[in-house]
């Protein structure tokens, strides 16, 4: 009996030493795996945008190092490189400055925090900087009454990409409103067009407009061409000028 006793102890033993190794100090269960996940939103050239790094919970010291990369990162704040300072929140938040051209980006991020004993993980990501898309339009009311929850639709080509709803529009009063865009992928190289209507009967809109996309056209070479055949034109006619012109016999003088 006291030998199997003995047999029982070790083997509960054996099975409380990996419990016991994720257990802190203060009592708080840590889970086996530590990851963090990267997130960010729509990403303008020159413009602020927020990475959040989110870890696992029930850690302490978190810290987040985000090192980036590209082709050509000029205007981009604060720099390459960005570092935390140690938290107890897992939920970690960047403000940076986007870099004043368009690209991919290409992010290492490496997190750690510290439990019963230090823990790290590293990912990249990539995100894509965008030059912006932006649209403005004129809404006003021509009418004595209020109109109330004006829905402004912008559409590129066709195709709706955004809405604005104005809550309330005084009778006989105008207001600008404005967007930004990142639907680079509805435009066509060369002329594009660009439509406004708002939802409540009796507003009045104005914001059609057409732009290119793209690099225009060089018509240089015809300027070129036609300035070579003029003064080639030119030359034939003093050429055929100065041969209508008959010479004086030598023997006459």
């Amino acid at each position: 009996m006291k030998g199997k006793a003995a047999l029982i102890a070790i083997g509960i033993m054996f099975i409380l030493l990996p419990l016991s190794a994720t257990i802190s100090d203060a009592g708080n269960v840590y889970p086996s795996i530590f990851t963090s996940t990267v997130s960010y939103g729509t990403v303008y050239t020159n413009e602020n945008f927020s990475i959040y790094v989110n870890s696992t919970y029930g850690f302490n010291n978190y810290t987040a190092v985000l090192v980036f990369s590209g082709l050509n990162l000029s205007g981009m704040a604060p720099g390459t490189t960005v570092l935390s300072d140690n938290q107890r929140n897992p939920d970690l938040v960047f403000n940076i400055t986007a870099p004043s051209n368009p690209g991919t980006l290409s992010i290492l991020v490496m997190t750690s925090a510290h439990g019963s004993s230090l823990m790290q993980y590293r990912t990249t990501v990539q995100l894509t900087v965008v030059n912006p898309i932006k649209m403005q339009a004129t809404v006003s009311n021509p009418t004595q009454y209020y109109m109330y929850n004006v829905t402004v639709t912008f559409a590129i080509n066709g195709n709706n990409v955004s809405k604005i709803v104005i809550p309330s529009l005084a009778p006989y009063s105008t207001q600008v409103v404005s967007i930004q865009s990142s639907a680079v992928s509805l435009l066509n190289k060369g002329d594009n067009t660009i439509s406004v209507y708002a939802s409540t009967p009796g507003a009045l809109v104005s914001g059609d407009s057409t732009f290119y996309y793209g690099t225009p056209p060089n018509y240089t070479w015809i300027y070129y061409i036609a300035a070579v055949v003029v003064a080639f034109m030119i030359f034939l006619a003093v050429s055929a000028g100065r041969r209508s012109i008959p010479k004086s016999p030598k023997w006459k003088k």
